[in-house]
């Protein structure tokens, strides 16, 4: 396996991952982190995204540092330094919007979540994530085993033949384009 930061080179905008609904990461964060989990605003405390990046590299996130209990902003940001810490251990390159994910905002954090479940697909595989360490049990909730993957936005959303018209769409052919042309110049 090459560096963190190569491997995210291949883990562009368009990459399939960025395509994920709101509802499967809901689940998969369920699943795998924090059963009780309902919104995405709720990833502002940073705890979860935490949890996520210790899940994927071990020990990369000091988790008995992260404070699980977040509520105010003070703690939400502690929680950032620690991801942060992290990212950084791991030279993972991804810029980490702090004051915009702390704030919960929705499209923020709906973003950063993606972007951590596609960087935790890249390098867990999709189907389940491992068990968490001995550190990470101790301050973490306990995990559910991950549910089906879902078929890929890709799938359900296969674009019509190219040669068929919407039955809606009406054309115009050539000939009512020249009169109307021939009309106007005739003014």
């Amino acid at each position: 396996m090459g560096s963190s930061s190569s491997q995210m080179a291949s883990m562009g905008i368009m990459n399939e991952g960025y395509f994920v609904g709101r509802k499967e990461l809901t689940q998969w964060i369920r699943d795998n982190f924090e059963p009780s989990f309902q919104k995405v605003e709720d990833l502002a405390s940073g705890v979860v995204y935490c949890q996520i990046l210790n899940t994927v590299h071990p020990g990369s996130v000091q988790m008995s540092k992260v404070k699980m209990a977040a509520k105010t902003e003070v703690d939400y940001l502690h929680n950032f330094k620690c991801l942060q810490a992290g990212f950084n251990r791991k030279k993972i390159s991804q810029r980490i919007e702090v004051e915009k994910l702390t704030k919960r905002s929705f499209q923020f954090n709906m973003e950063f979540v993606q972007f951590m479940k596609c960087y935790a697909d890249m390098h867990l595989g999709s189907a389940t994530a491992p068990p968490p360490s001995a550190e990470a049990k101790e301050n973490s909730l306990p995990s559910r085993p991950a549910a089906a993957p879902a078929p890929t936005p890709a799938a359900k959303r296969a674009p019509p033949p190219r040669d068929v018209v919407s039955s809606g769409a009406r054309r115009v052919g050539a000939g009512a384009g020249q009169q109307a042309g021939k009309a106007a110049d005739r003014k």
